[in-house]
């Protein structure tokens, strides 16, 4: 009975559905614990991955936000504090420099030193990369007592404010350097401890430079609207931008230029500017042209042309297909079995020379061959003879017969 159940619902049209439909279930049961590690943060974002929720709440308590969607192209604000998180598009060298330079003069910042990037090597502070572990916080001097609910959340695997994936730490003076030196002014905000060595790395750091101070991010994903809404990622928010400005006065701008919004250059643009607003560009519109007009002048005809004759060969095949219906036409049958005697005295002459006749190589053939003696007397009357159709077909066979004895 066993045997049988088996054998009707162990079948592939039962088992492959049923496989299906646990998929089914099983995605839709799951929960949907999006690992909040990386993505973007752009303020325009409502997203899960998106930072809107940080922009909105800093309105409500009062502080004044922007948001920016140009390069930093000239000399900036030296009274804002500029954010820029996880951008897609990396700030070049020049951007870069300039965001120092109002740093120096009294701005603030908050940047996210990725590895190799421009602002990592400037501030001599770079985020390691990306670990499957968690680092907890040692103090959490930004974060106030550990929240219940974050515990629960901590227990079930849920990312929430107080855990991190990477740390920051000290970037190499060159290639040969193992280690770099921690920069001795900056002061750690929050620090972590790895759960397998038990060492403690700074995760986010204050770095005074000239008259402003750099915030350094190694993990900023408490920024997100998810972190934010469900756990203390906006205390922690808040409490960083207050570390720079207490008194709120600030204005925090937003980059959202490097997010891929903002106005961009387009080639089109720039061909356009290039064309009509140069005298280089004039120049070429001018040459352009006038090649233009030269082909025009080239490619007109007064005389229509005369057509070349052309003469084509045909293919074998075809040269074969027209003589066989020469022949069939004139009834050239004594012709063609001529050259089928010709054809067998060509592949193997026997040492006969040229003048001998064809009767005469047959003769010869016959007395090589003895056994043969049928197929070449058929052959024979067929070249003295006008043979008829189905004499021809004899020839044809005796032909074929005498080939294959010969190669034998």
């Amino acid at each position: 009975m066993a045997e049988r159940f088996a054998e009707r619902w162990l079948k592939p049209r039962f088992i492959l559905p049923a496989l299906l439909l646990a998929l089914v279930f099983a995605v839709l049961l799951s929960p949907a614990a999006d690992v909040a590690q990386g993505g973007y943060l752009s303020t325009r974002s409502n997203t899960v991955r998106g930072s809107r929720g940080l922009r909105d709440v800093l309105d409500k308590l009062g502080y004044t936000t922007r948001e920016r969607i140009i390069p930093y192209a000239k000399e900036l604000d030296t009274t804002s504090t500029y954010v820029m998180l996880n951008t897609p598009l990396d700030p070049s060298a020049v951007e870069i420099h300039l965001l120092l330079e109002a740093v120096r003069r009294g701005a603030r910042a908050v940047v996210v030193p990725d590895e190799g990037s421009v602002i990592a090597d400037s501030i001599g502070v770079r985020a390691t990369g990306k670990s499957i572990n968690t680092y907890y916080p040692v103090e959490d001097s930004l974060l106030g007592r550990y929240d219940p609910v974050d515990t629960v959340r901590e227990a079930f695997g849920i990312f929430d404010a107080r855990s991190f994936h990477r740390y920051l730490e000290a970037v190499p003076a060159s290639d040969s350097d193992s280690a770099g030196v921690w920069p001795v002014q900056a002061t750690t905000l929050i620090s972590i401890r790895t759960p397998i060595r038990r060492r403690v790395h700074p995760e986010i750091a204050l770095i005074p430079i000239g008259h402003g101070a750099v915030v350094a991010v190694a993990d900023p994903t408490f920024f997100r609207n998810d972190v934010l809404r469900k756990t203390a990622g906006t205390l922690l928010a808040v409490r960083i931008l207050e570390s720079l400005d207490s008194t709120r006065r600030s204005p925090i701008i937003f980059d959202e230029y490097h997010q891929g919004f903002g106005r961009s250059i387009s080639f089109t643009n720039v061909l356009q500017k290039a064309l009509l607003g140069t005298r280089w560009g004039h120049a070429a519109l001018q040459l352009a042209t006038a090649g233009l007009l030269y082909l025009l002048v080239i490619g007109v005809r007064p005389i229509a042309p005369r057509s070349r004759a052309k003469l084509e060969r045909r293919s074998p095949l075809e040269h074969v297909g027209a003589l066989s219906r020469a022949y069939e036409g004139i009834g050239a049958t004594s012709l063609a079995v001529q050259r089928l005697v010709r054809g067998v005295r060509r592949r193997h002459p026997l040492g006969t020379a040229t003048a001998l006749s064809d009767e005469g190589y047959l003769a010869l053939l016959s007395v090589r061959l003895p056994k043969l003696g049928n197929d070449i007397d058929t052959l024979t009357r067929a070249l003295v003879q006008t043979p008829t159709a189905e004499q021809l077909v004899s020839a044809g066979a005796a032909i074929d017969h005498i080939e294959r004895n010969i190669i034998t």
